[in-house]
């Protein structure tokens, strides 16, 4: 069983729904490593989309996130999500709503964004999805997309600039910032 690896619910274990593929423990901890190393998790906003067990809001919260919202459509994983944040005794707002309508209408900005969708999504699909992300950032905030390892590169629209890929078995992780703030880095 998964487990939260670091934080105030550190070895925490928590439950998968069945319609979930979560991030390994491994993986998640290399994530979260990386992002404590460049500031992207202290008093920060995380959204977590199609957020499955909750496994990534519940360790950003666990490790000092501000504010994390978990989105998933599945209801199952909905009610696994708030099980999961009551057994932790850490606070998500768990939103039961399609992804790509969550993305359309949300009015604040996030830290960080993660998206975990499935590994069969077409990539067309997903495109819309970052696209649809890409605006909640803040103008330094980092996005995060989860694939199989053999899926292409994701496409990136014009308002992100790809930051770094990392493969950890099976798992690839993209990362993107906002254009502007990646140029403002460069000069």
């Amino acid at each position: 069983m998964p487990r939260i690896v670091s934080g105030t619910a550190k070895g925490t274990t928590i439950k998968v729904p069945k319609s979930a593929r979560p991030t390994p423990d491994m993986v998640r901890e290399a994530i979260f490593s990386r992002l404590e190393h460049r500031g992207y998790l202290d008093n920060t906003d995380v959204l977590d989309v199609y957020a499955g067990s909750g496994a990534f809001g519940l360790e950003a919260a666990s490790r000092g996130a501000r504010t994390v919202t978990a989105v998933d459509a599945n209801r199952e994983a909905v009610s696994t999500i708030k099980a999961n944040a009551k057994k932790t005794g850490l606070d998500v707002l768990v939103v039961n709503q399609k992804a790509e309508a969550f993305l359309g209408t949300i009015g604040r900005s996030y830290d960080l964004i993660f998206l975990d969708p499935p590994y069969d999504m077409a990539e067309e699909a997903l495109a819309n999805a970052i696209a649809k992300a890409a605006p909640l950032l803040v103008h330094d905030g980092l996005l995060l997309v989860e694939r199989d390892k053999h899926s292409p590169e994701p496409t990136w629209p014009s308002s992100l600039v790809k930051d770094d890929e990392k493969t950890w078995g099976d798992t690839v992780i993209w990362s993107a910032l906002g254009a502007e703030y990646a140029r403002s880095l460069d000069s």
